[in-house]
C-alpha cells in the first residue's frame, strides 16, 4: 500500500514538472505546423516597417530553424515549420524578433508541443489518468489475493473422492475474467500516458498493440469462458445427483 501510494505521489510530481513548461500549443508529429504571432502596440512591434525573423529548436536542443522570416497577414505574423522538421516529439523552442533596424525591436519566447497524435493531456487529465492507474492496480493486487482464498476444487476426502459439490469456486473463473479486464484498461491508459510523454512512440505503440489485441480477444475469451462454465455446472449437477444416491465418485473437476 505505501509503494502504491508512493507511486502516485511521484507520478503527480512527474507531471507537475512536465506542465512548468510554458506551452502555447500543440501541433501533430510528422505534419506542417504553422506558428503564428499577433502583433501589439506593446513589446511586440505592429508596425509595417517591422519585420519577423523565427528561430526554433527542437527537443534535442537542435537548431532546426535559424533567423528565417515570417509572413505577416495584417496583424499576424506566421511561419510553417515544415513536416520533415517535425520528425521529434516533445516541446520545440521559439524565438521570434522583430526590428525596423532602427533601435525598436520586439521579441517573443514561447514553446510549442509535438505529439503523436496533435493532442496534449493537461495536467488535471494526467493526474487523473495516473490515480486510475494506481487505483487499478490496487484493485488488481487484491483481487489476486482474493481469488488465491477462493476454492479450486470440490471437496474430497484423502482418497481422492467427491465428499460435496463447491460451487463457490465458480467464483474463480468470474475473478479471473474481472482481472483480465483490469489488464486491458491499464493498458490503455499506460498507452496514452506513453504518447502524451515519451519522446520514443515504440513503448507506446507496443503498449497500444497490446491493447488492441487484448480487447479484440475478448468477446472469443467470453464465450469460451461462459461455455466452460455451463459445462461445469452441468458436470457438477450429474456428480451431485451421484451424491445424492450415496455414491461417492472419485475426480477432480475445475
Amino acid at each position: 500500500m505505501k509503494k502504491l501510494i508512493l507511486i502516485f505521489i511521484v507520478g503527480i510530481f512527474f507531471v507537475s514538472l512536465i506542465s512548468a513548461q510554458e506551452i502555447r500549443f500543440t501541433g501533430k508529429q510528422d505534419t506542417n505546423i504553422t506558428i503564428t504571432e499577433t502583433c501589439s502596440q506593446g513589446d511586440f512591434p505592429c508596425s509595417n516597417s517591422f519585420k519577423c525573423n523565427i528561430t526554433i529548436q527542437n527537443p534535442e536542443q537542435t537548431t532546426i530553424v535559424l533567423n528565417e522570416g515570417m509572413t505577416r497577414n495584417e496583424t499576424i505574423y506566421n511561419y510553417t515549420l515544415q513536416s520533415p522538421l517535425t520528425n521529434n516529439l516533445g516541446l520545440y523552442e521559439t524565438n521570434i524578433f522583430c526590428t525596423n533596424y532602427v533601435g525598436n525591436n520586439g521579441t517573443s519566447n514561447f514553446f510549442f508541443d509535438v505529439t503523436y497524435s496533435g493532442k496534449t493531456i493537461t495536467q488535471a487529465q494526467s493526474t487523473i489518468y495516473i490515480a486510475l492507474f494506481v487505483m487499478l492496480l490496487f484493485v488488481f493486487i487484491i483481487t489476486l489475493f482474493g481469488i488465491d482464498k477462493l476454492p479450486r476444487y470440490n471437496q474430497q476426502d484423502e482418497e481422492g473422492r467427491i465428499l460435496s459439490i463447491t460451487y463457490l469456486k465458480y467464483f474463480r473463473p468470474v475473478l479471473w475474467f474481472f482481472e483480465w479486464m483490469l489488464i486491458i484498461a491499464m493498458l490503455y491508459l499506460s498507452s496514452n500516458l506513453a504518447f502524451a510523454y515519451l519522446n520514443e512512440v515504440l513503448f507506446a505503440k507496443t503498449l497500444f498493440t497490446l491493447y488492441t489485441i487484448c480487447f479484440s480477444l475478448t468477446p472469443l475469451i467470453v464465450v469460451v469462458w461462459i461455455v466452460w462454465i455451463f459445462v461445469s455446472i452441468f458436470h457438477d449437477r450429474q456428480f451431485q445427483k451421484m451424491l445424492n444416491r450415496g455414491m461417492f465418485p472419485e475426480g477432480r473437476l475445475p
